[in-house]
């Protein structure tokens, strides 16, 4: 293999890296805008069929730790997100790409209602991706929250 060919080879890798770094950053915000619009079965394409959720949740916040595992026990799951107005907002992703399948991690803020009451929360997800079809997709999502109060009691 010549020295142009190594070189294009390297360049044409790069640019595949920045792709899917790309893309998997565009899938964690398609989550929170499908989340923010109450559009669940948008919400599951990106999910792959025996995806998990897992959800912990701070000592005393009165929220129990859940897992749910495939497309169609989460959508029973999120069907119990219903009228919380859920408004989640990422940021800070860290990702590492193995082939295909990734692991990522970003940072989320969170404000809802629940129980009529204006909730915040903040945490972080740590997510493991796979390409499944092509495409991008979640095949674990793991939400650890670390804050999650009543709007009104702020930072404690």
């Amino acid at each position: 293999m010549s020295t142009l060919e190594k070189r294009v080879d390297r360049i044409e890798a790069q640019i595949q890296e920045l792709a899917d770094r790309g893309t998997l950053i565009e899938l964690t915000g398609r989550y929170c805008h499908a989340i923010s619009s109450g559009d669940m079965e948008s919400v599951l394409t990106l999910f792959t069929e025996d995806a998990a959720l897992e959800t912990t949740f701070p000592p005393g916040s009165g929220q129990e730790a859940t897992t749910t595992t495939g497309r169609e026990a989460l959508r029973e799951n999120y069907k119990g997100t219903a009228g919380m107005d859920l408004k989640p907002c990422v940021h800070n992703h860290v990702i590492e790409l193995h082939g295909d399948r990734a692991r990522g991690f970003c940072s989320v803020e969170l404000r809802l209602i629940q129980g009529g009451v204006a909730f915040t929360g903040a945490g972080h997800y740590e997510d493991q991706f796979r390409r499944d079809a092509g495409e991008w997709r979640f095949q674990r999502r793991k939400l650890v929250v670390y804050h999650w109060v009543p709007h009104t009691e702020g930072w404690n």
